[in-house]
């Protein structure tokens, strides 16, 4: 068929106009990076023509003296191409009708579709875009059609069975020479490749089965009036349809005896079918290279440059002269190379300095050829960042603490990676993607991000809230244009729990080892560990054998992340502030006199004012409360009295809700291990305790962990001699608690937790 992948002879009058308005023209460069959409997209240079418009991803089909063909690939369904044609007398596009092989033209204002499910061709006068199209019946189904070329349709046929082939052209109408073949041609004529030269002149590739084993390959040049090929040049051994030019004085082919060992050959147009070839350039596997000539200059490039996954320096629009070797790079890729009326070549292509659009290329007055950009697309050659879709501020305890993160790019050839990293802590998280995907017309980059980042330990942990920055790297696979860097913010959002000292929403433990180190572990859930599953031990730091009594008691500091209190061996009660890291900061004494007590507890709000309080028995068996002020200097209001007799009980834990209503509950243990619910009713009080069961005096430890497997409950760890086990609570008073699962938590290691 007649190529039209790659328009190399088509814009003529309509296009001469153009650059005759614009050579000369001091014309701006487009820009080839921006972080934003709006320094990338529709940026047309000041002073090109826009006699010229072009959508972004389109290729010049065709052109005649009034207008051009363009198609856009379509994204979305059906998958196809969109057609139009564009006036360049009044500047208006028609979109054309679809029909199954779409739109062709052969350097004329004539386009061309075959009618679906028929043997017509509709020819259509773009000149007079709503004019009824003109029919041309063609039923003989042995002729394969090729395209066009000014009005004529042009088929080819070769019969397996007899050796024979022949080159038809069909024009209008049934009058005398309107259907024709070829003459000039050998009888055993094999059609590789037809492209127009003119709406009056083919180039024509064929091969024929020679006098000896191998076939033998030629170019040829066919007068559409006469009907009749001319002069014939023998170029060798090419077994694929390949591109080729000609011009006065010169024949260019590509020649590729296998698909790794391609070259780009011209010799003489002396009249001679076996003039010398010269070998100008070694393409490699690059066998679909487009060519076309500008007096002694050749110019070479391999399309698709914009889309490769691998670099080559034949993607490079490059023009080699033909009497001296030398040679000069033209376009970082490109597309179409199209000659026009004036010697020129009009060409569809990207540079990095310019961005893509339509280039002149033309002889300067050093007699070298040079790119002129002559009508801008607005789409960066370089790789860039449209948009990153991280929203300012998103909340992780929604949607599972997952969200999806996207960037969008210019292109999908591109590796790189993306790394999350909080602010207060250096924690992070790396994406990494071998190729973007499409997304609407252009690029995207995403992920599901499950709201975790990688501690110092490598453990994944629920990410922290506050500020975020976000680094995108990528490169360009096709090796075109510099490495895209670019930054940005965002944060996240938390609902601090009595446990959570990392601030990341998940409770943590805290446990003290036989040598008075501080451990901390994060409560998570996976597939494997539905309920109890924790991160492993991270180090927060020595010395904390010097107290006698650890508690974590929720935020009494007016932070986000939960406090811890202290009692040393003479009674003194010490503040440790969560930081929202793992770590807490300086202690700060909060009184003496606390070694009148047996039990603290802290954590629940049990008088319903949002601040987590403590409560503590002492040796008669009382039960005070310390409302919580949120004040660090004093982070507790005076004791209030609230119950006596509980000295029976040698454990007592705050948990939360977990009876269902929205105050605080507290758990004792007495000392023959039945565990009892006291339900908080919200202003410091309790009602009456209900029995939960017996058995519990094997755990040495209770923690009112708080929502550990993220189902909304509060739960709780028991930890023991035997190790530990995970309670997950019902919101049920009457039975709090599941049954007992098994827990990965580091009990012998840090046997004291809280």
């Amino acid at each position: 068929m007649i190529k039209t992948r790659v328009p190399r002879h088509r814009l003529a009058a309509a296009v001469t106009a153009v650059l005759a308005v614009t050579a000369g023209t001091a014309l701006a460069t487009a820009p080839a990076t921006a972080a934003t959409p709006t320094a990338v997209v529709n940026a047309v240079p000041a002073g090109v023509s826009d006699t010229i418009t072009l959508p972004g991803p389109s290729q010049i089909l065709s052109a005649g003296p009034s207008g051009y063909l363009t198609s856009v690939q379509r994204f979305g369904w059906p998958q196809g191409n969109d057609y139009f044609w564009t006036s360049t007398v009044d500047g208006t596009t028609t979109p054309l009708e679809e029909w199954t092989t779409g739109w062709r033209g052969g350097a004329s204002d004539t386009v061309v579709a075959k009618e679906d499910g028929t043997t017509r061709y509709l020819l259509k006068d773009m000149t007079q875009p709503g004019s009824a199209p003109v029919a041309i019946e063609q039923p003989d189904t042995r002729l394969s059609w090729q395209g066009i070329v000014g009005r004529t349709l042009v088929f080819s046929h070769y019969d397996v069975a007899t050796g024979a082939g022949q080159l038809r052209l069909i024009g209008e109408g049934d009058q005398p020479g309107s259907n024709r073949q070829v003459t000039g041609l050998p009888a055993d004529f094999r059609l590789q490749d037809v492209e127009v030269l003119s709406d009056s002149k083919l180039l024509v590739r064929y091969s024929t089965s020679g006098e000896g084993p191998e076939d033998r390959y030629y170019l040829t040049v066919v007068d559409v009036a006469t009907g009749a090929a001319g002069e014939r040049h023998e170029i060798g051994v090419a077994p694929y349809g390949l591109d080729a030019a000609v011009s006065g004085d010169r024949w260019v082919w590509v020649d590729a005896a296998s698909t790794a060992d391609a070259k780009l050959k011209y010799a003489a147009r002396d009249g001679s079918e076996t003039s010398p070839a010269t070998e100008a350039v070694a393409l490699g596997n690059a066998i679909r290279t487009h060519v076309g000539i500008l007096g002694d200059w050749v110019t070479y490039a391999a399309p698709g440059g914009d889309t490769a996954t691998s670099f080559s320096p034949h993607h490079a629009l490059t023009a080699v002269n033909a009497t001296d070797g030398s040679t000069v790079k033209l376009l970082d890729h490109a597309s179409s190379s199209v000659p026009t009326t004036d010697g020129a070549l009009l060409v569809r292509g990207g540079t990095v300095a310019q961005g893509e659009g339509t280039y002149r290329v033309a002889l300067g007055v050093d007699g070298k050829p040079a790119a002129t950009l002559v009508a801008a697309d607005g789409r960066p050659t370089a790789l860039a960042l449209y948009t990153a879709a991280t929203p300012p501020v998103f909340d992780l305890d929604k949607n599972n603490g997952e969200t999806r993160l996207r960037w969008v790019l210019s292109r999908t050839n591109a590796k790189g990676s993306v790394t999350i990293r909080h602010v207060a802590t250096g924690r992070s998280m790396t994406h990494v993607f071998s190729q973007a995907v499409p997304y609407e017309g252009k690029a995207s980059v995403e992920f599901l991000w499950d709201g975790r980042l990688l501690n110092a330990e490598g453990v994944k942990e629920f990410a922290s809230s506050g500020d975020y920055v976000w680094d995108f790297t990528a490169t360009p696979l096709n090796g075109i244009g510099p490495d895209l860097k670019q930054s940005g913010t965002f944060k996240v959002t938390r609902t601090a729990g009595a446990h959570d000292h990392t601030d990341n929403g998940s409770p943590d433990l805290l446990s003290r080892d036989a040598a008075g180190v501080l451990w901390r572990e994060d409560s998570v859930t996976s597939p494997e560990w539905p309920d109890g599953m924790t991160t492993g031990q991270v180090r927060v730091g020595p010395g904390w054998q010097i107290y006698n009594q650890l508690e974590a008691v929720g935020s009494v500091a007016g932070s986000t992340a939960g406090d811890l209190v202290a009692r040393d061996k003479d009674g003194v009660l010490w503040l440790y502030v969560a930081k929202g890291d793992g770590t807490f900061a300086a202690r700060t004494k909060i009184g003496a006199g606390w070694n009148v007590y047996t039990s603290l507890a802290g954590g629940s709000d049990l008088n319903g004012d949002g601040r987590a309080d403590l409560v503590a028995t002492d040796t008669a068996g009382d039960l005070y409360l310390y409302k919580g002020t949120g004040d660090t200097a004093a982070p507790f209001a005076p004791r209030t009295k609230i119950g006596w007799g509980w000295g029976i009980y040698n454990q007592l834990t705050a948990t939360g809700d977990i009876a269902g209503t929205a105050a605080g509950d507290l758990l004792a243990r007495d000392t023959s291990g039945v565990l009892w619910l006291y339900e908080g009713k919200g202003d410091g009080t309790f009602a009456a305790r209900t029995k939960i069961g017996a058995g519990w005096g094997a755990f040495t430890h209770l923690v009112g962990i708080g929502d550990a497997n993220r189902d909304g409950r509060a739960d709780l760890y028991a930890v023991g001699a035997s190790g530990a086990k995970f309670y997950a609570g019902t919101g049920n008073s009457t039975a709090p608690f599941k049954p007992a699962a098994n827990s990965n938590l580091h009990t012998t290691q840090a046997p004291t937790v809280f």
